[in-house]
């Protein structure tokens, strides 16, 4: 029994370092250009949707609808729901799910989304429970916590992506939208604001400008698709940049304010961004993928990418980078391509580095993989495309330093690889359908002025409480 338990350890080693062994004997040239992966899937591209979606399929509450972040761990994020929700869409038009499959689940997802709790009445909280829909804290026991604007901003971008694909959800959409407190989520200057209890003290509710370059960028968007200014946060400046391989890399130069904006530079943010908006403004209804309406971000992501590609021909190290779950403790860390100014920095949360729990990340190199088309993305795609596990999903990735699998799976990557497949199939993901949607026709005659809607005519004005650490 234990040789069996060490072949099954060691086996997934072996698989990886064969193929990458295959890949490595063909000469890896420097991509030149930024050009994106379209066409039809593959046979084995159809597969990596199939297995993906696995997720969804092992772990969706069939009461609630919703799904946990992890299997056998029910709290999600914001964020993780609209990766749910992008999978949904994205199962349906691979064609993995038939309409009526596809509408039971995104029905289920809207009736929950029209009816949640709301932290203190006023916005969704940070985490809830796929076992009954309530609010819940990192714990899954019941609680309130505060809400996050990145997350919001993501899951405005997929609302906004579901009702303009399908505008028979849009009345739904935009109710429980406006269910939301906009006074609470921006200044007038177009800052996004997050919030906590202090030292989880529900007595001290403090407000916190949230994100920085990449991440605040592109949650902006989500803002900006329903109307709100988001002048400050959609500025790239102020930035500066690091050298990183002959390549400058930038990164937020604001001093840190509070604990509550960890300064990282990872290929999530710039790939998302990529996928879903095209590097377009708000707005834009071009869906030509090689033209971008906001050639800055398109930029820097294209310095991402190679700074990654060079560190590889450089140092031999596979590298694909960005946040995500690890199998040890502290369970989440950010691989940076920088990190608070440091290259190639693995973090915790709190900006502790940890260099032993670095991944070859398999939705990064895949998001790099579809967007930049290349020979070092084809070995990524190769090197990832067997960390899986059959009818659970894909892996997080593997550890740098070791080799092993990081045996986390998660909805949140698994949704993400669910979308950049989408992309690879269709383009950017984010169309326009032309159609005025119920959002467009009752704010025509009407306005929620104690919820600043509509956000471009009543912008609140923030009080905000400074972090004291």
């Amino acid at each position: 029994m234990i040789q069996r338990c060490r072949l099954l350890l060691i086996f997934p080693l072996i698989v990886l370092i064969l193929a990458c062994s295959t890949a490595w004997s063909a000469p890896i040239s420097p991509a030149r250009e930024p050009v994106p992966r379209q066409g039809p899937l593959t046979k084995q591209e159809q597969q990596w949707a199939r297995i993906a979606w696995s997720y969804f399929q092992a772990n969706v509450n069939e009461e609630t609808g919703l799904a946990g972040a992890q299997p056998n761990y029910a709290p999600f994020t914001m964020w993780d729901i609209s990766a749910h929700i992008a999978a949904i869409i994205s199962a349906y038009q691979l064609g993995l799910i038939e309409e009526k499959e596809f509408d039971g689940r995104i029905r289920k997802i809207l009736k929950w989304f029209t009816n949640m709790d709301l932290f203190r009445g006023d916005l969704p909280n940070q985490f809830y429970s796929a076992d009954n829909g309530q609010m819940v804290d990192w714990a899954n026991q019941p609680g309130e916590l505060g809400w996050s604007a990145l997350d919001l901003g993501r899951l405005l971008t997929w609302l906004k992506i579901l009702k303009e694909k399908y505008p028979v959800y849009g009345e739904l959409v935009d109710k429980g939208v406006m269910r939301w407190n906009w006074t609470k989520l921006m200044d007038r200057e177009g800052t996004m604001f997050g919030a906590s209890y202090y030292q989880r003290d529900p007595n001290n509710l403090i407000h916190y400008a949230e994100g920085r370059l990449g991440y605040e960028e592109y949650a902006a968007r989500g803002f900006l698709l329903w109307g709100a200014n988001t002048d400050a946060a959609s500025a790239v400046d102020p930035y500066s940049t690091i050298t990183v391989y002959g390549f400058p890399i930038p990164f937020d130069a604001r001093e840190p304010e509070n604990l509550h904006a960890p300064n990282f530079v990872v290929s999530e943010s710039y790939v998302l961004d990529g996928i879903e908006h095209n590097w377009d403004v708000p707005g834009d209804t071009n869906t030509n993928v090689t033209l971008h309406s906001d050639p800055i971000q398109a930029e820097f992501a294209w310095r991402i990418y190679k700074a990654q590609e060079a560190r590889f021909l450089n140092t031999g190290i596979l590298t694909a980078r960005t946040e995500d779950a690890v199998d040890k403790p502290p369970y989440f860390v950010y691989g940076t391509i920088l990190g608070y100014g440091t290259p190639w920095a693995t973090l915790s949360h709190e900006g502790k580095s940890m260099p032993e729990l670095a991944c070859l990340n398999t939705k990064a190199a895949l998001g790099l993989w579809v967007l930049f088309k290349s020979d070092y993305t084809d070995l990524l795609a190769e090197a990832v495309s067997a960390l899986y596990e059959p009818d659970k999903g894909f892996y997080v990735g593997r550890f740098e330093e070791t080799g092993m699998l990081n045996k986390s799976i998660t909805l949140n990557g698994n949704g993400v690889i669910m979308e950049i497949l989408l992309y690879k199939a269709t383009g950017k993901l984010l169309t326009y359908s032309g159609k005025e949607s119920y959002w467009d026709l009752f704010f025509k005659t009407n306005s929620l002025p104690k919820k600043a809607l509509p956000p471009w005519k009543y912008q609140p004005f923030i009080t905000i409480h400074k972090f004291d650490p």
